[in-house]
């Protein structure tokens, strides 16, 4: 076999790996990795407001900006992120490391539903709509009276929305704020 083409096969194979670890795997288990758009993301971090002994989980936490831009916005706030790519989680440890922010933020390469969210006043997630109402019953179950849960996109399908931010749902993406 020729030396070239053993390389592109190796290589087209690593390609293939990538793609399905980022897009392919996570729709059976949530959804694919997706980034919060910059209008979005000022729109989670004004509606989450973290504050001074806030814990805050984002479910799903990707490559980690939504997580460091909450420890930007306050620096006494606790952030806690769940991710199963371990890809992922990799890039967003870089990140919160090069930012000297790993004493504020914690990555955790884990699978969300099997953490319980008692402990936090403030849940982050950008999940689809087809495991939105799975997410209601969790919550309802593990969090505290007065947690507020801020989803970017898609709706929890009982709860009344307290607060909306953002405008269309594709380009700049919408955030919705409740309340248990």
């Amino acid at each position: 076999m020729n030396i070239v083409l053993l390389i592109l096969l190796i290589l087209a194979t690593i390609s293939i790996l990538i793609f399905c670890a980022f897009f392919v795997f996570p729709w059976f288990f949530g959804a694919p990795y997706d980034v919060s758009r910059k209008p979005a993301l000022k729109n989670i971090v004004k509606l989450t407001n973290p504050k001074k002994g806030d814990k805050i989980a984002e479910l799903g936490s990707g490559d980690g900006r939504v997580c460091v831009a909450l420890a930007g916005k306050n620096k006494y706030a606790e952030i806690h992120g769940y991710e199963i790519n371990p890809f992922l989680v990799l890039i967003s440890r870089y990140k919160i490391k090069k930012m000297n922010l790993q004493n504020r933020v914690k990555i955790y390469w884990k699978n969300f539903w099997n953490v319980n969210l008692k402990n936090f006043n403030k849940i982050v997630f950008f999940q689809f709509s087809t495991i939105t109402e799975k997410l209601e019953n969790k919550f309802e179950n593990e969090l505290k009276k007065g947690t507020k849960i801020i989803s970017h996109n898609w709706k929890l399908p009982t709860w009344k929305i307290k607060k909306q931010l953002g405008r269309d749902h594709l380009s700049y993406g919408i955030v919705y704020l409740y309340e248990k």
